[in-house]
């Protein structure tokens, strides 16, 4: 091949339908319903339709979803070991997206979110860098100004999206807790976040038995990931779960479990991926992520059903089953945050299969303290399109949490209202008064079949969510 095929990027409204002369686009039933894609020849090249819905009532998710779809449709029969620019030169023809329903910025960057979203593949070569399988998508010279930014913002967050992906996707022997954090420091270097990575001494030396325990029976030594961009009090504390790789330690996993429990660190790659471009996105913010990351492996130091350990918080745990480990190492990750004194605290974590049998794959668990910072949180996750659904935080289940011979157990006896006894252990470690929300996002961080909107794996879940409630912060709640 001399040079890569062109290929235009069409959007289209079911209403325009009828102004295409051709009868080709009833032929195979195409009705522009959203996600609907059709290619045909071009004068230059090949053209790559994608249905929008009604423009009567347009809505950026759709519009989001449609980006998937086509990206998804443009790499999909693309050899996966060759880099997609030299492929496809996809290019995306703007005004065709256009609706007088919504501003014209917000609807190229939900674009550029999708396509970024859509046209992401992962393949683990040594001599191929992975942001290279993805497409290079650009918009013609008309595109000006606020749109352009919009649009390079879409590119930015979808990008951003992706890294969370592919942190979720790398194999767990490689992605060890010191090579998560070594990626995130390159990932930030020469930006104004700083980085500290707490190392064993200093995780003992400072009192964060949680992680240390956990981490014990691994021959990859934990570590504590702390990120921290701006000045003061951070407006927005964010905490995100990092077990690399999750066997369940001595209380061993079925088999069938383990396969996907290299995903088990999707909330810490949500947090570090977002966070990584949080100076562009709300400079004038303050933030600070904590990221607690171990391996919960059966080793001869493993912990045991029946120890007790003690927390940085000063309290102690009964580790009654090692395969609930989340809760321990978030108790000392979120007690840490704490000390930052922030206005709010975030926590990201895959915590919970119960999460997952109560709301499925697509939406996360919420339970919060605070009625405001949910209607925030949830009206971020609604923009966002990572959506949650708020579950009680309830104090009654205190005998879930419970233990005779320390303050806590990690674990809660009963099969029901695990979500809930799960956050109440966590909501333990967050200070009075301090606005916190926990989100369980166990089912919608991980797919195990390729669909229109994406491939397979990891989905990058929470990092648009992370990026619109950044953003929200401190503005005045929106009026009903």
């Amino acid at each position: 091949m001399d040079k890569p095929i062109r290929v235009t990027i069409v959007g289209v409204w079911q209403e325009s339908l009828d102004s295409f002369p051709s009868d080709a686009w009833f032929v195979d039933g195409f009705g522009a319903r959203i996600g609907e894609t059709r290619v045909e020849a071009g004068t230059d090249g090949s053209i790559l339709y994608v249905g929008l819905g009604s423009a009567m009532e347009p809505s950026l998710g759709a519009i989001r979803r449609a980006g998937m779809a086509a990206g998804r449709k443009l790499v999909e029969s693309l050899p996966r070991v060759i880099r997609a620019d030299s492929l496809v030169k996809p290019v995306v023809a703007t005004s065709s997206f256009h609706t007088e329903q919504l501003p014209t910025p917000t609807v190229l960057s939900a674009v550029a979110e999708g396509l970024s979203y859509g046209g992401y593949r992962f393949r683990l070569l040594p001599d191929l860098e992975q942001s290279s399988l993805t497409p290079t998508y650009t918009v013609d010279d008309r595109v000006t100004g606020h749109d352009l930014t919009a649009w390079n913002t879409g590119l930015l967050v979808g990008s951003a999206v992706n890294t969370a992906r592919s942190l979720v996707n790398m194999p767990p022997s490689l992605l060890t807790p010191e090579a998560f954090a070594q990626r995130m420091i390159s990932l930030v270097t020469g930006s104004a976040i700083q980085v500290r990575v707490r190392d064993e001494d200093e995780l003992t030396a400072e009192g964060f038995g949680g992680i240390l325990a956990v981490g014990r029976g691994s021959h990859y030594a934990p570590k504590l990931l702390e990120l921290r961009y701006g000045n003061g009090n951070p407006d927005l504390a964010m905490v995100g779960k990092g077990v690399t790789f999750d066997s369940g330690g001595l209380s061993l996993k079925q088999p069938d479990a383990l396969m996907t429990m290299k995903s088990d660190m999707s909330g810490a790659a949500a947090v570090c991926a977002a966070f990584s471009i949080l100076p562009t996105v709300a400079p004038d913010r303050s933030f600070v992520g904590i990221i607690p990351l171990v391996e919960n492996m059966p080793g001869a130091r493993a912990i045991r059903p029946g120890d007790v350990v003690e927390l940085r918080s000063g309290h102690t745990i009964e580790i009654l089953n090692t395969d609930f480990e989340g809760r321990v190492i978030l108790a000392d990750a979120l007690t840490r945050a704490a000390e930052f004194f922030p206005r709010a605290i975030l926590d990201m974590a895959s915590l919970t299969y119960a999460a997952t049998h109560a709301l499925g794959d697509n939406l996360a668990a919420l339970v919060t303290n605070d009625d405001a910072f949910s209607s925030l949180i949830e009206a971020a996750a609604a923009a966002s399109g990572d959506g949650v659904w708020r579950m009680p935080l309830q104090p009654d289940l205190a005998f879930q949490i419970a233990s005779d011979i320390a303050d806590f157990s990690n674990f809660p006896g009963s099969r029901s209202a695990r979500v809930s006894s799960a956050a109440l252990l966590l909501s333990q470690f967050v200070p009075a008064g301090t606005q916190w929300g926990h989100v369980d996002m166990c089912g919608p961080s991980w797919r195990d079949h390729v669909s229109r909107w994406g491939t397979s794996g990891g989905t990058g879940y929470g990092v648009r969510l992370i990026i619109e409630l950044a953003q929200r912060l401190g503005q005045p709640p929106a009026v009903p």
